[in-house]
């Protein structure tokens, strides 16, 4: 096992990608890669607790007149959403939100300005608790119907998945992450250890969409922390990175 500082580095560029990437052309199958998640935790033993489904696009810079157009396309796109505006001196930004019973959708619209060049996107997530097969079946829909209307192609999807274990073993986050791995098919990249703590990065046949961190490619990230000997065990699971907190 090797202790590698640089391990944030490297997630800090990666996760800088979400804001500079464009669209990738992606499967119609937006939770096929969820399920994959699901499986392996479920498998060894483990429960699902949380899932989210992160897309976006990048729009460029616009006038003022193209931003509130734009504004208004939304609001008239989704007008069951609760609308909110907000701005500082950096960035503007509407933001809209939907709680169904089994999930929480919300879209982006931000502007922000980086080395003086102002830059808009537009982003949809959503994200929901447990695991119920057929309202996932129902989600898949949801986010086809969702994204063709807001994006001009299928976009980048960024999948992730949050379970827990009941540990009853000495070296559980190192079974539990070679375990993961294998189950996933991953060869692993890098890697930070700490007390009950594990962050990985890998690659693996499996998931379709990667990124290049220091030239080499890069897909799925897996997070492990662990509270005690006899606790529990909190997993992340992200293609090709993990976008939500754990």
């Amino acid at each position: 096992m090797r202790k590698l500082g640089i391990i944030w580095p490297v997630i800090v560029a990666v996760s800088l990608a979400l804001i500079v990437m464009g669209n990738k052309t992606n499967a119609a199958h937006f939770t096929g890669q969820l399920q994959l998640f699901q499986q392996s935790v479920e498998q060894m033993g483990g429960k699902v607790t949380g899932w989210s489904l992160y897309t976006r696009e990048t729009l460029g810079q616009l006038s003022p007149e193209g931003w509130n157009e734009k504004v208004r396309e939304l609001q008239r796109h989704f007008p069951e959403m609760q609308w909110q505006f907000e701005k500082d001196r950096h960035s503007k930004m509407l933001v809209g939100k939907l709680a169904k019973s089994h999930y929480v959708e919300t879209v982006k619209f931000m502007s922000t300005l980086t080395n003086r060049k102002s830059g808009s996107y537009l982003i949809y997530e959503v994200e929901g608790q447990g695991w119920d097969e057929a309202e996932m079946r129902k989600i898949n829909q949801l986010v086809s119907d969702r994204t063709g209307i807001l994006y001009a192609e299928k976009p980048m999807v960024f999948s992730c998945i949050k379970g827990e274990f009941s540990d009853k073993i000495d070296n559980v986050l190192l079974y539990e992450k070679k375990a993961l791995l294998k189950r996933l098919d991953a060869t692993e990249i890098e890697t930070m250890e700490e007390k009950n703590f594990y962050a990985v990065s890998g690659y693996s046949p499996k998931f379709s969409e990667d990124l290049a961190v220091k030239k080499r490619e890069m897909n799925v990230q897996i997070g492990l922390r662990n509270s005690g000997l006899g606790g529990k065990t909190t997993v992340v699971i992200g293609t090709p990175i993990i976008t939500i907190e754990y």
